[in-house]
């Protein structure tokens, strides 16, 4: 699975603050409806639905990588020789894939693991147990879009960017946007978790304004899990669940560690409760 993690890793949800624009392109779509007739209610409806998933798909494809998975030197990680000694406890163990049985539960592992493969790779763990649990997954799924995604081979913040886009477009055009959107909350909150766990070690990597691009992040999250609540109220729970994560509004690196310092509990156990 050479570089199959790669672009999984681009996704992780560290995006530019467009999600923001939403509602007014909701609104500029809804002016935009001028010209249908009207007595044709469906049609009204249906291109407004268009009109919202394709801007949930644009803020989807400024999606970029977090620093600790980014593919080049700016911003990357390095530990040092005895940093390396003391291996990370609080990676997921990839025998959770014989307990995943639901879509939900391995779209949300697959996220989850590859953000985890990112971390064990920092720390020179052996990534082959992550590779193969990610491999199991996606083989039960059989999901094409997410299979092709995984498989492209990231070069560049662009190329992630694009796959991204046509991960979203993909799912969409399947029915699966669900699967894309729990994909995509629990890569958010395994990106968080792992940054809760070792907060000085982390948090240079950032500065204000990734610091605040991580708040619009969550308001993509909510507005995204929001626009599939409506039309399947099932994932309302995970919505909800997220609650605490949707209060930070940090526009600054202090800001940000202090919010993450106050609610690190909290999603520790929002973690646990993704996988069950």
């Amino acid at each position: 699975m050479k570089r199959t993690l790669a672009i999984i890793l681009a996704a992780s949800l560290f995006a530019l603050p467009s999600c923001k624009n939403q509602n007014q392109k909701a609104n500029e779509a809804a002016a935009s409806t001028e010209n249908i007739d009207f007595n044709d209610k469906e049609q009204v409806a249906s291109e407004l639905v268009k009109a919202e998933v394709q801007s949930l798909i644009e803020s989807a494809s400024k999606i970029k990588p977090a620093p600790f998975a980014s593919a080049k030197k700016d911003g990357r990680i390095t530990l040092t020789a005895k940093e390396k000694l003391v291996k990370p406890n609080y990676l997921l163990n990839t025998n959770i894939v014989k307990d995943m049985v639901t879509f939900s539960q391995k779209y949300r592992a697959i996220s989850m693991l590859a953000v985890d493969k990112a971390i064990a790779d920092l720390y020179e763990v052996d990534g082959n147990e992550y590779n193969n649990a990610i491999l199991t997954l996606l083989t039960d799924l059989g999901d094409e879009a997410i299979s092709t995604f995984a498989s492209t081979p990231w070069i560049d913040l662009e190329t992630s960017q694009d796959a991204m886009k046509n991960l979203a477009e993909d799912e969409y055009a399947a029915g699966r946007q669900i699967y894309f959107w729990e994909g995509v909350a629990a890569l958010l909150v395994e990106q968080v978790y792992v940054i809760t766990r070792n907060i000085d070690k982390f948090m240079p990597m950032f500065t204000d304004e990734t610091a605040a691009d991580v708040t619009f992040n969550f308001v993509c999250l909510h507005e995204g899990l929001k626009s599939v609540v409506e039309m399947n109220p099932e994932m309302a729970s995970l919505n909800e669940s997220l609650a605490v994560l949707y209060k930070i509004d940090a526009i600054s690196v202090e800001q940000l560690r202090s919010q993450l310092m106050e609610i690190k509990d909290e999603i520790a156990t929002i973690r646990e409760g993704l996988l069950k």
